[in-house]
């Protein structure tokens, strides 16, 4: 009689907590009749759980199941040991699984990065592509549970972090759903022992070895003394938190859209707002401008709105700047390179940027024709025999100057008036003979050099880009 009443209650147990499961699913509209949904399973307490619990649930939601397991190759057999499990799990379940064997710890080292945030990276570019063969709507569903939300927090808090780094992991992203969020990892521990399910135990999850473990371990069980329902209550604090975050968010869209100035945005405007707005801001524009946005950067832009002027290299090349009230990215792009001083002559020269100079020696009827119908430009030619001795292409010089049009003017001069941007004025072709500079790339010939009914051969120069 007693055992009976023991497995009604555990069946009780059992349906009530995939209920609340099913209820959290539909509230948060993560899923919805016919969905494939990719479940990220390590073989742990908690994927175990969220495994089970969606297969319980596949048949009133018309669910399509897949499950994706990574193995780090981090523990040696132990790593083995977990894959295995998982196969022979969805095995039992009627689930197709694909299994990733991932060199982690080489992949972290190349990448420079923590074997943590490695294995994070490869694990959901898995589970993307594993989601990309049911289609774009198909859903990944991972089984971070209420108490992991609690150790984020304690986690980014310890750390310094921003607002946005104590509202929690999130219910769902894009195509990510977490279906266990609102659970205890103690519910799905009771969980599986009532339904009687087994689930490997990571051996580096015992030690204090990670920042995680010690909070778990040391920090959690403290806080529970406090309150047991402490991880609820957090998760509560958090999601007002999210709803101020979001709120402060959208002001600080607003308030760039209505600071927009050209390329960038009006400092003045942006100094007046509130400082969490104003904080919120320099974020974004961090971000749409391709910059990190660490604290002492953000509060070094909410000071510099009201302050003067200022260019920070943030980047290789790259510039946060202000000038002129405006706040806005300039990049620096690299010079041309010089070109090497070589003698004119008829044919190709190669030019130190591998690009070629092609230079035609045509007579003056044979130019006309090929003119007229547009083969050359009169800015790529000059009349060849008033060169003075001997001519050399190079790049430009000091004191270099022209008679283009206009008068004698300075190179720097005419490459401002033909807008040739700074950067880019060291790769124009300048030829030189004895008198001084004679044509000039995309410019043309300076006076004594220009074609007329007189000019017997014409010089034809023009650029043309070595093929790879």
């Amino acid at each position: 009689m007693s055992t009976e009443v023991n497995g009604a209650g555990t069946q009780r147990s059992l349906l009530l907590l995939e209920l609340r499961a099913k209820e959290f699913i539909e509230k948060e509209h993560m899923l919805k009749k016919g969905d494939f949904v990719v479940a990220a399973v390590s073989g742990g307490c908690d994927s175990t759980a969220l495994l089970h619990i969606l297969c319980a649930l596949s048949t009133e939601l018309d669910l399509h199941i897949m499950c994706a397991h990574v193995n780090h190759n981090l523990r040696g057999k132990e790593s083995d040991g977990d894959e295995s499990f998982v196969l022979k799990m969805c095995k039992n379940l009627g689930v197709p699984c694909r299994v990733l064997s991932a060199p982690v710890a080489e992949y972290a080292a190349e990448h420079r990065l923590s074997t943590e945030e490695a294995g994070r990276q490869i694990r959901y570019d898995f589970f993307e592509h594993c989601a990309e063969k049911f289609g774009e709507n198909a859903k990944i569903a991972t089984a971070h549970s209420l108490s992991d939300c609690a150790e984020t927090f304690i986690f980014n808090a310890a750390r310094g972090t921003g607002l946005s780094g104590l509202c929690g992991i999130p219910k769902k992203r894009k195509n990510i759903i977490r279906p266990l969020i609102g659970f205890t990892r103690a519910e799905l521990e009771e969980y599986c022992a009532q339904k009687g399910v087994c689930f490997v135990t990571d051996s580096t999850n015992l030690t204090d070895e990670y920042a995680r473990n010690k909070i778990r371990h040391n920090v959690i069980p403290t806080l529970r003394e406090i309150n047991p329902a402490f991880e609820r209550s957090l998760f509560h604090i958090e999601n007002l938190l999210a709803e101020a975050r979001d709120f402060i968010s959208d002001s600080a869209k607003t308030a760039l859209a209505q600071a927009r100035l050209g390329g960038g945005y009006s400092a003045k405007a942006l100094a007046a707002l509130p400082n969490a707005v104003k904080s919120a801001a320099a974020v974004l524009i961090f971000e749409e401008f391709g910059f990190a946005a660490d604290y002492n950067r953000v509060r070094s832009l909410c000071e510099g709105f009201s302050g003067g002027d200022f260019q920070w290299e943030l980047a290789k090349n790259e510039y946060l700047c202000k000038k002129d009230g405006s706040i806005f990215k300039r990049v620096k792009l690299p010079d041309a390179e010089k070109m090497n001083e070589t003698p004119f002559a008829e044919g190709r020269i190669t030019l130190s940027k591998g690009e070629n100079l092609l230079i035609e020696l045509l007579p003056h009827e044979l130019f006309k024709n090929s003119y007229k119908f547009k083969k050359y430009s009169l800015k790529d030619a000059f009349d060849y025999d008033t060169i003075q001795n001997v001519a050399f292409f190079r790049s430009r010089k000091e004191g270099d100057k022209a008679d283009i049009h206009g008068g004698t003017k300075t190179l720097k001069k005419l490459f401002n008036e033909a807008k040739i941007p700074p950067h880019l004025r060291d790769g124009v072709a300048v030829l030189a003979d004895d008198a001084g500079v004679l044509w000039i790339e995309g410019l043309g010939a300076a006076r004594r050099g220009r074609i007329t009914e007189k000019t017997k051969t014409v010089a034809v120069v023009k650029r043309e880009s070595l093929q790879t």
